[in-house]
């Protein structure tokens, strides 16, 4: 029994027992001495017998009730005890100690004869199971939301690098059209830091115009009505730089059924510079900036039918430098590349803005006026001369003048076309030259006549004595492929002899002619027909080469073309896969969806298609993508100074990392010195052709390995 403590329930119970039997006892004590005292007054109790009398009751009511009192404290006490040892081991299930709980209870095992006692005794334990499994399981879930917590945050982590680290534009926006994540990259591109963005107008990120058509896809990807939208989109940074960038805007389902528009921009800034760089560089002229050929005969058609539509006199000047030849032999190249420029930069000052002046190749330049008389045409000639005429060029002790004629014609003039009147301005410029040097002549349709006439007619007879007695002769040029060092593939180029003279002569000179005089035809059938007979006659020898074959822009247009060639692979037994046909990009494209044809049912045979002169216009990326053509020979006007000009040597990485991505080989002519092969090499184009690599010979190599030239 443990010790009396007087705040105990027990002492408390002995206490109310003994005071209840002691007021009880006195009170009947009195109660029965007063019935006594008055009722039976026979009885003769002296005083002092009285309070012996009521002294021993009330001395046997004390220990009778201490008796009891006793009895109560003692019968109390255990089960109170055992009471007080089931509340005691509560407090250890609130600190989970369930094995000390059970131990404790274990002691008042069949000690308790109370019902009541032992029922809590039981509940208790029941209580400690239920806690202890309820902990349990507690713990094991909370393991598991643990875990999870862990998984979640490594994705949020991976996450967040992940848009931190994509070179990428990325925020997401609320239903309110406020932002509500801002990653690294927009705060680089942008110049905003995240917690300026955050919860501010998206419309701060596009510029007024792009605001409208932005919030208009907002609306619909929050209405669900789009799964995606990319709009094309400039961006005003912090330094107020204008970026263009690309967007991709989509909707994601974000917390609480609210829809969040998740924007993805990709910065094309650089990207875009740099397309307009090739643009520009793909329709001007790398030394002096004019615009080139290409574009000066877009610009001229699209004169002339202004000129037509709206009856206004446009003019065409066509200059051509006199004894310009001379000024490289005696100073070099650079010289002449610095009169170029002098000549180029003269040009454009004389001329406004209005006219289109352009450098059409070596030291020939036109100028197209637009809305002008013969008077004005006249001034402006006089004026180029007279300003070319001050230029001065000094290399050494040799001082250079420069002077030109000028070729001038009037359109629209009766139904001529573009190269017509171009051919009428030459016609016109030589008539000029032929007066002396430094003066000028406008076109008249008399002056055409007799001498055009003349050498047509001279030309389309030679063409055709050349046809009929075999006079054109075949040359193959050595392609080197750059990555084995050998040749084992060649061009075919054709010449003329002169049957009178034996002067070879260059096709320059008759193609042209023979284009206008129907006879191109024939000329493709003629180089067909000894190109396969020189390839089957190598093969006899065990000699396995390739070769280019140039067709004309007239081809798509020939029905024979087609069956010739099956009829040539079958008769001379030519291996398909070593004939590759060349074609210029010009020709190629004038008649798209023929060229399509033809060159599909061509390569349905096993032969190869190469796009010759490519990369004179940007739109020469489309239709690298749209022929089925397998091989890319890049203009030489991007080679030939590539050592030197890092325009070139950028348009020329654009271009190769394009056919590659095409899956197109590359083949780079006017290859001339070995720093523009090792150029190449780096690269990556997989050919090269040029006088550095080897000349056209009227036989090809005795040895497929290459040699560099010392």
């Amino acid at each position: 029994m443990t010790s009396i403590s007087r705040d105990s329930l027990q002492w408390q119970s002995a206490v109310n027992t003994f005071t209840s039997i002691i007021i009880s006892g006195l009170v009947t004590i009195l109660v029965a001495g007063y019935i006594t005292y008055t009722q039976f007054n026979d009885i003769q109790l002296d005083q002092v017998d009285l309070f012996i009398y009521v002294g021993i009751a009330i001395a046997i009511l004390l220990v009778l009730a201490a008796l009891f009192a006793a009895r109560s404290y003692i019968e109390l006490s255990r089960p109170l005890e055992h009471l007080e040892q089931i509340t005691q081991s509560l407090p250890l299930l609130s600190s989970k100690k369930y094995n000390d709980t059970r131990n404790a209870l274990k002691q008042l095992e069949s000690k308790s004869q109370h019902r009541e006692i032992n029922q809590l005794h039981f509940a208790t334990l029941q209580l400690t199971s239920v806690l202890e499994k309820l902990d349990a399981n507690v713990n094991q879930r909370s393991d598991v939301i643990r875990a999870q917590n862990e998984v979640l945050e490594h994705e949020r982590d991976f996450i967040k690098s992940l848009l931190d680290t994509a070179q990428l534009i990325i925020f997401t926006i609320d239903e309110d059209f406020e932002i509500t994540l801002f990653n690294d990259f927009a705060e680089k591109v942008t110049g905003y830091k995240e917690t300026d963005m955050l919860n501010t107008p998206v419309s701060r990120m596009f510029p007024a115009g792009n605001w409208t058509e932005a919030q208009s896809y907002f609306k619909e990807l929050l209405a669900n009505n789009l799964p995606i939208a990319q709009q094309d989109a400039e961006l005003i940074d912090v330094e107020d730089h204008i970026k263009e960038i690309s967007w991709l805007h989509s909707r994601i389902e974000g917390m609480s059924d609210n829809a969040v528009i998740l924007s993805v921009g990709l910065d094309m800034t650089e990207k875009k510079a740099a397309e307009k760089r090739i643009v520009w560089m793909a329709e001007h002229d790398p030394l002096t900036d004019l615009s080139n050929r290409r574009k000066f005969t877009d610009d001229f058609e699209k004169s002339l039918q202004t000129a037509i539509r709206y009856q206004h006199n446009n003019a065409l000047l066509f200059l051509d430098l006199d004894q310009f030849k001379d000024i490289n032999d005696t100073s070099g190249h650079k010289a002449g590349d610095d009169l170029l420029k002098a000549v180029a930069k003269t040009l454009q000052k004389v001329t406004r803005f209005t006219d289109l002046v352009a450098r059409l190749g070596g030291d020939e330049f036109a100028v197209l006026i637009p809305e002008t008389d013969d008077e004005g045409t006249t001034i402006l000639a006089k004026k180029i001369l007279e300003e070319l005429s001050l230029i001065q060029l000094q290399y050494g002790a040799v001082k250079h003048k420069v002077s030109a004629s000028i070729g001038i014609v009037h359109f629209p003039l009766l139904d001529a076309s573009i190269h017509e009147l171009l051919g009428f301005a030459d016609l016109a410029m030589y008539k000029a030259k032929s007066s002396g040097k430094g003066t000028y002549h406008t076109f008249s349709v008399d002056d055409q006549t007799q001498e055009q006439l003349e050498t047509r007619v001279f030309w389309k007879h030679q063409i055709e004595e050349a046809l009929e007695n075999n006079s054109f002769i075949l040359n193959f040029q050595p392609i080197l492929d750059i990555k084995s060092n050998t040749i084992r593939h060649y061009e075919v180029l054709i010449r003329m002899r002169d049957t009178q003279t034996g002067e070879i002569r260059m096709p320059g000179k008759f193609i042209q002619i023979a284009e206008e005089a129907g006879l191109i035809h024939s000329i493709d059938h003629y180089v067909l027909r000894h190109a396969m007979m020189k390839m089957a006659s190598l093969q006899k020898q065990g000699t396995d080469v390739t070769f280019a074959i140039n067709l004309s822009g007239s081809v798509v247009d020939d029905p024979v073309v087609l069956p010739l060639i099956k009829q040539l692979i079958k008769k001379h037994g030519v291996k398909p896969e070593n004939l590759i046909f060349e074609v210029t990009e010009t020709s190629a494209v004038s008649n798209m969806q023929q060229a399509k044809k033809l060159m599909d049912a061509i390569k349905v045979l096993g032969c190869r298609f190469s796009l010759d002169d490519f990369g004179v216009g940007f739109s020469s990326f489309n239709y690298m993508r749209e022929l089925p053509v397998d091989i890319i020979k890049i203009d030489g006007i991007f080679i030939k100074d590539l050592d030197k000009n890092a325009d070139d040597q950028l348009f020329v990485k654009a271009l190769i990392d394009v056919a590659k991505g095409l899956g197109r080989k590359t083949v780079a002519e006017f290859v001339e010195n070995k720093e523009i092969l090792s150029l190449l090499k780096k690269y990556g184009v997989d050919y090269a052709q040029g006088y550095y690599i080897g000349r056209p010979e009227n036989e090809i190599l005795g040895s497929s390995d290459w040699n560099h030239p010392t």
